[in-house]
C-alpha cells in the first residue's frame, strides 16, 4: 500500500508490499521461505534486501505437478545512486518468478527452476558456542601450563592438544563470534533453558571462567603464613582477576574481521538485557508467581551480582576500545553519505522522531549539520550522531529552528544526541562527540560564538505525578493521624511528602482554575492528554498562560532541586552538567508534538556551553556537585522557599 504523501512515493520510499510466488517442487514444504529478491526500479534505482516468507502461522504446501501461490509480506527499501540490478532471485524452495506490478513501476524477478534431482537441503547448524568457549579456555590453558591438560565440558573427557590442533586461533575465535553474531536477537523473556546466549553467559559465571575463591583463599593462606613477597601479590591479583577477562582480550587478539569487538557489544547488549529483566519481574508487584519463578530460572539471585560485575568489566574493555584517537568522525549527508547509513539515521533517531522524508531532508541540508562517531571495527554502523542547528540566538523553541542559516550563524545549537547502540551505554561517546563537533564547527565557521542546546526533560510528567500522588497520601495520613493519635507514620506516605513543593498561594491559584478542592488531581489529569494546550478550534487554550508559572516552577524544581546521591535526577541534565554545561534558560511550550507534551508537559531547556569555563564547571561538579543555574532558571524557583543557587 502507497501512501497518499509524494515525499513517500518512488524512488525514493520505505513500503510494504505483498508479492506472489509460484513455486513448484518434488515435496511437501513446510514453514519458511528465506529468500533475497532484487528488483529493476524506475530511473536506475533497486532495491535488495533479505526477507523472510512466513504464511501466517500455517504450514505452506505444494505437491509434484500442482503449482501453489503462497503470499507473504516483503518490507523493501529503494536506494538511491545504485547502478542497475540484473533481475534476480535465490531461495531454499523453488521461485519460478515474483513480480509486482503498480502505476509507479513494475517489479519482476526469476530464477532458473531446479531439477527433480536437486534436493531441498537445511539451512547449515550453528555451532555451539559453549563448546567454542571451552576450546578457546583449552587453548589459553595450554599456553599457560605449557602442557597438555585434559579438561572436562559437555559431559565427555576432551584433549586440549587435540582441540588446539583442530583449528588455528583466528579460525576459532572468528567461529565463535560469527555464530554468537548470528542468533537472533530475542528478549530475555523468551529465553529457555537450552537457549544458546543463556548457556554462554551461564558458562561466563562458573568457575572455569570466573574467579576461583577456593584458589584465591589458598593464595592469601600462603602469604599469611610467610612474609609479603612481591610474587604473592601479583598471584593474588592474577586470582582476583576473573578468566573471561583473558578470553575476551584472546578474542579481540585472535578474531579475523574485527569480529571480536561486534562480538563484545552484543554480549554486553544482552546481559544487559538480562538484568533489566531480573529487576523488572522482582520489582513488578503485579506480576504473577510464575513470572516471578522464570526471572529466577533466568538469573539466580546467587548469580546476579556476579552477571553485574561481568557486565561492568566489558564495559571498561569496551571504554577502551572505543576512545576518541580510534572513533572516525564523519559527517553524515543527504546527497553523499550511504543509504544504509541514512536509513539508521532515520529509524533510530531518539529524541524528536522524523516526521517525512522532507524533515530528514532538511535535517541534513543547509543550515544543519548531522555529525555521527563511527569505529573500524563496525565501519557501517553510526555508533552515536547528533544534529546541530546553526543560528544568530539561542532557539527558545523548536520553531526557531526552521531559521537555520550558514551566512551570519553565531550559535550552535545540538537538538539530537542519539546513541544507536545499547551495549556501549556508559561508554561515554556522547562527550567525545560534542568536544568533535565543537572543534569541527569552529574551523569551518569562524564567527561561531556561542554553543548550546534545545534539550528535552525526560520524565517530568512522571517524577511529577508520583510527587502529587504522595502528596494526596500524605494529606490523608495527616488526616488519620490527627484522629487517631496511636497511628504509627513511620511507613507512611508522610515520609516521602514534599512539603516544599506546592506553596498554598499555587494551590489555591489551582483551585480557581479547575473549581474543585482536588487542584493537583485534576492538574494531573489534564496533563494526561497530550492536546491540553489546544481549544476545539486548534487554537492555544486558556489553560496555557494560567498553567504557566506553575509548570515553569516545578520543572526548575525537578531540576535543579531534585537530587539523587547529590546528582540531578534528570538523566539529560546530568549528561550535560557532567560535560561542563551549565544552565541556561528554560522555555515554556517549546515542544508542543505528542511526545514532547507526554514527557515533559512541552517545556524544553537551554545547556550552555561557554568554552573558557567547561573545565572549571566539570571540576566543581564531580566534587562539590555544583551546578551553574542561570537566571533564565532561577528565575523559575521564586516560590520555592530557600535559595538554590549552583
Amino acid at each position: 500500500s502507497f501512501p497518499k504523501s509524494r515525499a513517500f512515493r518512488l524512488p525514493y520510499l520505505l513500503c510494504s508490499m505483498t508479492v506472489v510466488a509460484i513455486m513448484q517442487c518434488q515435496k511437501p514444504l513446510f514453514g519458511i521461505f528465506k529468500f533475497q529478491v532484487s528488483f529493476i526500479l524506475p530511473s536506475s534505482h533497486f532495491v535488495t534486501r533479505l526477507g523472510s516468507w512466513e504464511s501466517h502461522g500455517k504450514s505452506c504446501q505444494t505437491r509434484r505437478q500442482q503449482p501453489s501461490t503462497l503470499a507473504g509480506t516483503f518490507r523493501i527499501l529503494a536506494c538511491r545512486n545504485s547502478s542497475i540490478a540484473m533481475p534476480y532471485a535465490e531461495s531454499i524452495g523453488i521461485v519460478q518468478h515474483v513480480s509486482f506490478t503498480h502505476r509507479a513501476g513494475s517489479f519482476r524477478a526469476t530464477a532458473p527452476i531446479l531439477t527433480a534431482s536437486d534436493k531441498i537441503s537445511e539451512p547449515p547448524s550453528i555451532p555451539e558456542c559453549d563448546s567454542l568457549l571451552h576450546e578457546i579456555g583449552d587453548r589459553i590453558e595450554l599456553a599457560d601450563r605449557d602442557r597438555k591438560p585434559t579438561t572436562k565440558y559437555r559431559g565427555e573427557n576432551v584433549s586440549s592438544s587435540k582441540t588446539i590442533q583442530r583449528k588455528s586461533a583466528s579460525s576459532l575465535t572468528l567461529e565463535l563470534c560469527e555464530s554468537y553474531l548470528s542468533l537472533p536477537d530475542k528478549h530475555p523473556s523468551s529465553w529457555e533453558e537450552s537457549d544458546p546466549k543463556k548457556m554462554l553467559i551461564d558458562l561466563l559465571l562458573t568457575e572455569r571462567f570466573d574467579i576461583d575463591q577456593e584458589s584465591i583463599a589458598s593464595a592469601m593462606d600462603n602469604a599469611r603464613s610467610r612474609p609479603l613477597r612481591s610474587s604473592d601479590i601479583l598471584r593474588l591479583r592474577n586470582l582476583c582477576t576473573p578468566k573471561y577477562e583473558r578470553i575476551f582480550h584472546y578474542i579481540l587478539g585472535s578474531a579475523k574481521q574485527d569480529l571480536g569487538v561486534a562480538f563484545l557489544v552484543k554480549l554486553r547488549r544482552d546481559i544487559r538485557d538480562a538484568i533489566h529483566y531480573w529487576k523488572f519481574v522482582q520489582q513488578n508487584e503485579e506480576q504473577d508467581e510464575q513470572g516471578k519463578q522464570r526471572g529466577q530460572d533466568l538469573i539466580p539471585s546467587t548469580d546476579l551480582t556476579k552477571l553485574q560485575t561481568l557486565e561492568r568489566n566489558i564495559q571498561t574493555i569496551l571504554t577502551s576500545l572505543f576512545r576518541p584517537g580510534v572513533l572516525d568522525l564523519q559527517r553524515i549527508t543527504y546527497q553523499e553519505s550511504a543509504a544504509s547509513i541514512i536509513e539508521q539515521i532515520a529509524f533510530q533517531e531518539a529524541v524528536h522522531p522524523l516526521q517525512s522524508l522532507q524533515d530528514l531532508k532538511t535535517r541534513l541540508g543547509p543550515g544543519r549539520r548531522c555529525f555521527a562517531f563511527f569505529h573500524p571495527a563496525l565501519p557501517n554502523k553510526p555508533l552515536v550522531f547528533v544534529h546541530v542547528a546553526l543560528l544568530q540566538e539561542i532557539p527558545t523553541s523548536m520553531s526557531d529552528l526552521q531559521y537555520a542559516t550558514e551566512s551570519n550563524a553565531t550559535c550552535a545549537t545540538f537538538y539530537s544526541i542519539t546513541n544507536t547502540e545499547p551495549g556501549l551505554a556508559g561508554v561515554d561517546l556522547g562527550n567525545h562527540l560534542i568536544k568533535s563537533v565543537v572543534s569541527v564547527l569552529q574551523k569551518e565557521f569562524p564567527k561561531l560564538t556561542s554553543f548550546s542546546t534545545l534539550s528535552p526533560i525526560p520524565k517530568f510528567r512522571n517524577w511529577l505525578e508520583g510527587k502529587i500522588v504522595r502528596y494526596h497520601e500524605g494529606l490523608r495520613e495527616k488526616q488519620q493521624s490527627k484522629l487517631d493519635s496511636r497511628h504509627d507514620v513511620s511507613n507512611s506516605s508522610l515520609r516521602f511528602m514534599d512539603d516544599d513543593l506546592f506553596h498554598p498561594t499555587e494551590l489555591q491559584q489551582l483551585e480557581r482554575i479547575f473549581s474543585s478542592h482536588t487542584p493537583l488531581l485534576d492538574l494531573l489529569e489534564t496533563l494526561k492528554s497530550p492536546n491540553w494546550h489546544i481549544d476545539d478550534e486548534g487554537n492555544d487554550s486558556d489553560l496555557v498562560g494560567k498553567l504557566q508559572p506553575i509548570l515553569m516552577k516545578l520543572a526548575a524544581y525537578y531540576l535543579v532541586v531534585e537530587r539523587h546521591y547529590g546528582r540531578p535526577l534528570c538523566p539529560v541534565a546530568k549528561f550535560h552538567i557532567r560535560n561542563g554545561a551549565e544552565m541556561y534558560r528554560l522555555n515554556y511550550m517549546a515542544d508542543t508534538t505528542s511526545k514532547g507534551m507526554r514527557n515533559s508537559c512541552g517545556m524544553m531547556i537551554n545547556y550552555h556551553y561557554l568554552l573558557d569555563e567547561i573545565e572549571t564547571n566539570r571540576t566543581q561538579y564531580e566534587i562539590n556537585y555544583n551546578v551553574m543555574v542561570k537566571e533564565g532558571v532561577k528565575c523559575c524557583l521564586n516560590s520555592v522557599g530557600p535559595d538554590h543557587d549552583n
